[in-house]
């Protein structure tokens, strides 16, 4: 599928009051490398999110462990959606393709904070479902969405440290 195709996709599935605030974008720069490609996530025009293959392929060498494993918690910048090198803009296409092509529960139980947060966003997800959330453990960038979401709902964050 083409990414243009993905992308309007993608963001067909997000809920009415998020939709126009969350973009995502992918690119690659013909110029110097032909290796160097990104991807990135904005919320109300503000990049939160870098994705870019030649930084996690010099974090994490040519494969990228799984998701759980990639940086501790305590390693963790506060106030950062995602590290820099955490994901490859690969990986945000493939989780964009298999978010698509799975139901919501398989996207809230999936092991890959990507596709978790993008679950947040998504137009099935009930305000019930999302009240039930505990925000502890989550991914930063899932925390983020879910912000995002509850914010949007007329309903107040929780505060956080993280």
């Amino acid at each position: 599928m083409k990414w243009s195709k993905l992308k309007h996709t993608m963001e067909e599935y997000f809920a009415p009051e998020v939709k126009g605030r969350v973009h995502i974008y992918t690119t690659k720069y013909t110029a110097g490398s032909n290796f160097m490609v990104r991807g990135w996530i904005t919320i109300d025009q503000e990049e939160i999110a870098n994705f870019s293959t030649p930084d996690n392929h010099a974090r994490f060498g040519h494969s990228s462990p799984e998701f759980d494993e990639r940086i501790k918690p305590e390693e963790r910048t506060a106030g950062k959606a995602a590290e820099k090198g955490e994901f490859a803009q690969w990986e945000l296409a493939d989780s964009c393709l298999q978010y698509i092509n799975q139901s919501i529960d398989e996207s809230f139980n999936s092991p890959n904070p990507l596709i978790r947060a993008f679950a947040m966003l998504d137009r099935r997800t009930g305000k019930r479902r999302l009240l039930d959330l505990d925000r502890e453990g989550m991914h930063p960038l899932v925390k983020r969405m879910y912000d995002l979401r509850m914010e949007s709902l007329g309903k107040k964050k929780e505060t956080d440290e993280n």
